[in-house]
């Protein structure tokens, strides 16, 4: 039971460890409308919740949209074309057909806390359940071979 504990620890560590750690997603839909999902911790108590989405190119950044009072985005990025929704625990910027062209850090300033992502042109994925679950394979492996590994357990103990 302990060796299928140790192995289990090892491949989540292994396989599970860097889909875990990405912070902000990045793809394409398929009409060319650009996603940046940032995750959200749910915080009580919390009156009003202030962000900015920026992104830097070539060493210069540029906001994207942002609720902060006081502060505008960029002039090519009106509302209608770059908005942010809220959805359950994910804050999402759309930006309307938006080609990436070069390596492109974008950023989530959530209520103070900044994150951020480095995307090369050719790393952006499609947003579809397919890209999600091939970039997620990892971790789906890892839970399968979790599975496959406790499966003779509970069947000897029975």
């Amino acid at each position: 039971m302990w060796t299928t504990v140790l192995v289990n620890g090892i491949i989540l560590g292994v396989f599970g460890g860097p889909v875990l750690s990405e912070k902000i997603t990045v793809c394409q839909e398929e009409d060319n409308d650009l996603r940046v999902d940032c995750p959200v911790d749910p915080t009580p108590n919390q009156v009003r919740m202030e962000y900015e989405f920026s992104m830097a190119t070539g060493g210069k950044e540029t906001l994207i949209n942002t609720n902060v009072s006081g502060v505008m985005a960029d002039d090519k990025f009106r509302r209608d074309q770059a908005y942010a929704e809220l959805l359950d625990d994910i804050l999402r910027l759309t930006i309307k057909d938006f080609i990436l062209s070069e390596n492109t850090t974008f950023m989530c300033k959530i209520s103070g806390h900044l994150e951020s992502v480095n995307i090369e042109p050719d790393q952006l994925v499609p947003c579809s359940a397919l890209s999600a679950f091939l970039s997620n394979g990892a971790l789906m492996l890892s839970l399968l071979s979790s599975l496959y590994l406790l499966l003779p357990l509970g069947l000897m103990s029975h």
